[in-house]
């Protein structure tokens, strides 16, 4: 890996899970690259922010939001600041429950020092999959053969969990589109990134592990159903939005019937919701 000259900053999004966040932060600190840890709060409780300063190291710098902004808004808010301080290639962000291993984050400095045209880098879950954009079904995870350890390869979109960006990519492509607020806003900086003909990779080997998610089932299934309709419109047409809109409707009263298992995020109101916000062209935060 060439010399990197200066930190590289990362930033964590945190949400009232100060020992999750603390784990992560312990994790990051460790890599053998040198690192600027800012934890983004998004308005936690004050309870979980104070234990969240108990447990993490006094050089860690906490930036405090006033609402719970989301996923890509949070981040914009201190991603523009990097971009306009025009200091350092490269920027990693990550949730507050991402546990890389060792040498994750120096594979991913390294896939992008090695390929000028890769603008996001991501690494793998420890499994052989990646991540597929479908016109109808949106974003399926899809078998593929093992891939030798080291081994850099463009995808679609990126997993979410823990992210490098290139500073050049940001400036021509933009920052996260905060209409989604959370759940597929991720995806949506991916497929815009390679219309502007920018690589998404994964690094095989660079492994980071995502214990799980505390967010409501009927948030996500909200944001699910609304955010899946305007990525598929924005990439793939009104045509294809409408049709999996169509297909929507008998798939959700079928899970009402049946329902899927406990791990998968539905709520027949959610997703009704979700349905309608889209159709009305209704974005940001989810209902309360």
């Amino acid at each position: 890996m060439n010399p990197i000259s200066g930190p590289i900053p990362i930033f964590i999004l945190h949400w009232n899970r100060p020992e999750e966040c603390a784990q992560t932060v312990r994790a990051l600190m460790a890599q053998p690259l040198p690192l600027a840890v800012h934890v983004v709060d998004n308005a936690s409780e004050p309870s979980a922010l104070q234990e969240l300063k108990q447990r993490i190291p006094s050089q860690v710098n906490i930036v405090p939001m006033q609402d719970n902004l989301g996923w890509g808004r949070a981040f914009n808010r201190v991603l523009r600041n990097w971009l306009d301080e025009g200091q350092g290639d490269f920027c990693f962000i990550s949730s507050h429950d991402a546990m890389p291993d060792k040498d994750s984050l120096v594979m991913l400095i390294q896939s992008m020092q090695d390929d000028p045209k890769i603008g996001i880098a991501c690494p793998e879950y420890g499994r052989a999959e990646v991540p597929k954009f479908s016109r109808l079904r949106y974003v399926r995870i899809t078998r593929v053969e093992p891939r030798p350890a080291g081994a850099v390869e463009a995808v679609d979109l990126p997993n979410g969990t823990l992210m490098l960006f290139r500073r050049q990519c940001l400036q021509e492509i933009g920052l996260f589109d905060e209409r989604y607020f959370a759940y597929g806003d991720e995806h949506e900086i991916g497929l815009r990134a390679r219309r502007h003909n920018w690589k998404v990779a994964i690094v095989w080997g660079s492994i980071v592990l995502n214990p799980g998610t505390w967010t409501l089932s009927g948030v996500r299934s909200y944001l699910f159903t609304r955010n899946s309709l305007l990525l598929v419109r924005t990439y793939a047409g009104w045509w294809a939005a409408a049709i999996r809109l169509f297909l929507m409707v008998p798939n959700t009263l079928r899970m009402l019937l049946s329902p899927p298992n406990k791990d998968y995020a539905f709520s027949f109101r959610s997703r009704v919701l979700g349905m309608c916000d889209y159709v009305r062209n209704h974005y940001g935060p989810p209902p309360r």
